[in-house]
C-alpha cells in the first residue's frame, strides 16, 4: 500500500479509511514502526478496534473536496509524487539505442 500518499492513493482512490490507528501519529506503512508497534496494530486489527471504513458517496467526494481545499491552504495533505521513468539510453559505438529506436549519431 502506498502510505506515504495514504490520502490520494487510498483513501480517495477507494473510498475507504483505515480508522482507529493505535500509534501515535499520521498512519505510516507498518514496515517503519517499531515491532512494539507493530505488535500494538496488530492487536487492535484483530479485535476490530482499528478496521477500513468505506465512505457513502457523499463522503467520499466530501473528502476529496476537503483534502483539495486543504492542499490549496498550503497544508501537506498528499505526500510526495512518484518520479517520471526516464527513457533508457544505450550508447553502442557511434549508435545510440533509446529503446527499440537505433539513433547514428554520424547521421542524426
Amino acid at each position: 500500500m502506498n502510505y506515504a500518499n495514504y490520502e490520494r492513493a487510498i483513501v480517495e482512490k477507494y473510498g475507504v479509511e483505515l480508522t482507529g490507528w493505535p500509534i501515535h501519529g499520521h498512519i505510516r506503512n507498518p514496515g517503519e514502526l517499531s515491532s512494539n508497534d507493530n505488535i500494538i496494530l496488530r492487536d487492535a486489527l484483530d479485535h476490530g478496534r482499528c478496521k477500513w471504513r468505506r465512505f457513502t458517496p457523499a463522503e467520499a467526494l466530501a473528502r476529496k473536496d476537503s483534502n483539495k481545499q486543504r492542499a490549496a491552504n498550503g497544508e501537506p495533505v498528499y505526500g510526495p509524487t512518484r518520479k517520471s521513468r526516464t527513457q533508457k539510453a544505450h550508447v553502442i559505438d557511434s549508435e545510440m539505442q533509446v529503446d527499440d529506436c537505433v539513433i547514428d549519431n554520424n547521421t542524426a
